[in-house]
């Protein structure tokens, strides 16, 4: 956190994703959808994260006013939310839950899935998308959870994923604000750029040509013991996601070693 003094008062300004509060998350979620200019965009922020009003902001000296919009270049960078400051998003009567804080509680299918619904988002750029996300990410809690929770080490309030429920969570989740969905897509991404950094052997292609999915196929199948039955592969897919990255990234990585003395070896 920053700290800035206004008129006497102590004020704090964010200084990276993580220390957003839920309401300025939200707004700056609102910000991406008004499509504004960078400066716009900055001071818009500004205004709210310092909590003043505009004749107490226009007293501020030009060149401390422009230092102060610098602080916030975060928002306009790659995005590294893993906080969820959204565990619950309510539509009508009905709550759903979401991940936990860098979505420690998920389990790879839930996140490939979301994957490829951020793929296709990006290819159609149709909102429709934000819809199935959320819906994937965000589920009504378990029964009896108050009781059960006591007597479980797997600490996930949602209930387990499955497909066949999804469309009409899909259509219920679709009257839930724009700016709530789109804080969602935000941390997803978050998240997403924290796993490359965490597991680079997965995400690196040794040829341009490779693709992502075949070469995840293949990482997956290993760690099934070469088995490509039903069985087999949805127990990986209901395994929890950083267990399986780990894993991921240990075969990812013997491989990649493995090319790499074979092309050694073939310079001599």
């Amino acid at each position: 956190m920053n700290l800035v003094l206004i008129d006497n008062t102590r004020r704090s300004l964010p200084s990276t994703w993580n220390e957003l509060t839920r309401k300025q998350l939200l707004y700056v979620s609102r910000l991406f959808q008004g499509k504004l200019s960078l400066i716009e965009f900055q001071t818009r922020a500004l205004l709210e994260f310092l909590s003043i009003k505009r004749k107490i902001f226009r007293r501020i000296d030009p060149e401390d006013a422009f230092l102060l919009c610098e602080t916030l270049d975060f928002l306009t960078r790659e995005v590294t939310l893993t906080r969820n400051v959204l565990p619950v998003i309510r539509t009508g009567l009905r709550k759903y839950y979401g991940p936990s804080d860098a979505m420690t509680n998920c389990t790879f299918g839930e996140f490939t899935m979301a994957s490829s619904v951020l793929e296709e988002y990006h290819k159609s750029g149709s909102e429709d998308h934000f819809d199935q996300l959320v819906a994937i990410l965000y589920r009504p809690k378990k029964v009896f959870w108050f009781i059960r929770k006591y007597f479980t080490d797997h600490q996930d309030p949602r209930i387990r994923f499955m497909n066949r429920s999804l469309k009409k969570r899909t259509t219920r989740i679709a009257k839930v604000d724009l700016c709530m969905k789109y804080s969602v897509f935000l941390l997803f991404n978050g998240v997403l750029n924290s796993l490359t950094a965490l597991y680079p052997y997965v995400y690196r292609q040794k040829d341009e040509s490779d693709s992502q999915d075949s070469g995840w196929a293949s990482l997956i199948i290993s760690l099934a013991d070469g088995k490509t039955d039903d069985q087999s592969l949805e127990t990986i897919m209901n395994s929890n996601l950083y267990n399986v990255f780990i894993g991921l990234n240990k075969k990812a990585r013997e491989y990649h070693e493995y090319l790499d003395k074979i092309e050694s070896h073939g310079r001599y």
